[in-house]
């Protein structure tokens, strides 16, 4: 395939009009306009649209009505789909807290998918705070043991972890598993000291940055304040509704673009009218796209990283500081920026071309085009 005509945001996260080359899946040759190549069949016209690196959601528990904790191929191949056409073109799979054997039958679920394609698990519990257990099921919180993530790992490729690292043997576990995994800090109650001996141990983000965490204080600077002091990244969800618009723009001008990462964490109603809907074994009702458990808790989101993108441009982000937060700050933090992440002459053909309003217009996964 041959792309013409496009603006690309190459390899700097600057805008330039190139042409792009797609072969085999990968992006094979970035050309200037018109330049001669020999092998054209598939033509592509971009004029007036950006092209952007595929989006990628390392924090997604589910849409479309299926969940990962379904364990079911079926339920990812809807995920997968719906992400695809919303211009997601890789995720990872989230987890909740439940008994051992709902998260066994969620980390032997590996179908090959035709939509975004699943780049491993992120675990999202059950090593938390049952003080700051959010959504989670508090009778199926369990003290961080090696023993039970190391068969989770002999089952899936699981590239994040959320722990409280004031748990106790959370430090150890970090120490343990923090070359392997990304360990990162959430649903946590844990002050400044003990989050900075976390980071030292190897701990690498925050998890839903300002969501189930202690606040920012000026005299408790908490996680919050030892995230931005180690220069970890910190994930955030920026739908309007988990994080006021200021605060967005505030977590940008305290991580930078180099360190803030876009997530959705949507669960099943995303791409679905409000209603009645289940989340980690619990009931979720969703009114006017903001989901909440009985007690009134805020349970994931129902929205997706493009709409997380364009949300951020309008909270005051720049366009290409929002675009690195869903493309290569994810890609790095999982170690998939040797393949994904940014448009760069031999990583893969993943890409969405949206227009100057934001408005996606299409999207390609492993060089072919998603309808």
């Amino acid at each position: 395939m041959r792309i013409n005509h496009g603006m690309i945001y190459n390899g700097d996260f600057c805008l330039e009009p190139k042409d792009l080359i797609l072969e085999n899946g990968k992006i094979k040759a970035i050309l200037k306009p018109g330049a001669p190549y020999a092998r054209q069949q598939d033509i592509l016209n971009a004029r007036g649209l950006k092209i952007l690196p595929g989006l990628i959601d390392i924090h997604i528990h589910g849409s479309r009505g299926s969940d990962t904790m379904d364990g079911t191929p079926e339920a990812l191949q809807t995920v997968s789909r719906h992400l695809a056409s919303q211009g997601v073109t890789a995720f990872l799979p989230t987890t909740m807290t439940t008994p051992i054997e709902e998260l066994e039958q969620a980390f032997n679920n590996h179908p090959v998918l035709d939509g975004a394609q699943a780049l491993g698990f992120n675990m999202e519990g059950p090593f938390i705070s049952p003080k700051k257990r959010g959504a989670h099921l508090e009778s199926c919180i369990r003290k961080p043991t090696a023993g039970e993530f190391s068969d989770y790992l002999n089952r899936a490729r699981i590239k994040v972890v959320t722990i409280a690292p004031e748990m106790p043997g959370a430090l150890d576990f970090i120490s343990q598993f923090g070359s392997q995994v990304v360990c990162s800090i959430g649903h946590t109650t844990a002050d400044y000291d003990t989050a900075m001996e976390a980071i030292r141990r190897g701990a690498r983000s925050l998890t839903h940055t300002f969501n189930a965490m202690p606040p920012l204080l000026h005299r408790d600077p908490g996680v919050i304040g030892a995230a931005v002091k180690s220069g970890i990244y910190g994930e955030l969800i920026a739908d309007g509704v988990h994080i006021h618009p200021a605060v967005v723009y505030c977590a940008y001008r305290l991580f930078g673009d180099e360190r803030l990462i876009l997530i959705s964490d949507a669960m099943r109603a995303a791409g679905l009218p409000d209603g009645q809907y289940e989340l980690g074994g619990q009931p979720v009702l969703v009114d006017h796209g903001v989901a909440r458990t009985a007690d009134g808790t805020i349970a994931g989101g129902t929205s997706n990283v493009w709409i997380g993108l364009k949300n951020a441009v309008s909270f005051g982000i720049p366009e290409s500081s929002a675009v690195k937060m869903v493309t290569r700050n994810p890609a790095r933090l999982i170690g998939e920026y040797d393949h994904k992440g940014s448009i760069e002459e031999g990583k893969d053909a993943d890409l969405i071309l949206l227009r100057e309003d934001l408005a996606l217009e299409h999207v390609i996964i492993g060089g072919k085009r998603y309808e």
